[in-house]
């Protein structure tokens, strides 16, 4: 579920530096003994849908511009050869 159990330390074995590895790792990534619940997930998929959607939209919108630009230049072009001034 993400929590870890604690950390089992042994004084006379004189295990410190694995101690210190961990409590500076856990101080590094304090997110990671946080465990994630069932709303929080439903919710990262919720923003996942709604950002994935607006990237779909606009990703539409840029090729609905690009394609109007090249229309209107395909047609300045080639009314520029046709009828010459």
């Amino acid at each position: 579920m993400g929590v870890e159990a604690p950390i089992p330390i042994s004084v006379k074995l004189g295990d410190f530096n694995g101690l210190f590895r961990k409590i500076v790792t856990a101080a590094e990534h304090p997110h990671l003994s946080i465990p994630e619940t069932e709303a929080g997930r439903s919710r990262k998929q919720y923003h996942r849908l709604i950002n994935r959607s607006l990237m779909a939209v606009s990703g539409m919108s840029a090729l609905g511009w690009l394609d109007l630009f090249r229309t209107v230049c395909f047609k300045v072009v080639w009314t520029s050869i046709l009828f010459p001034n």
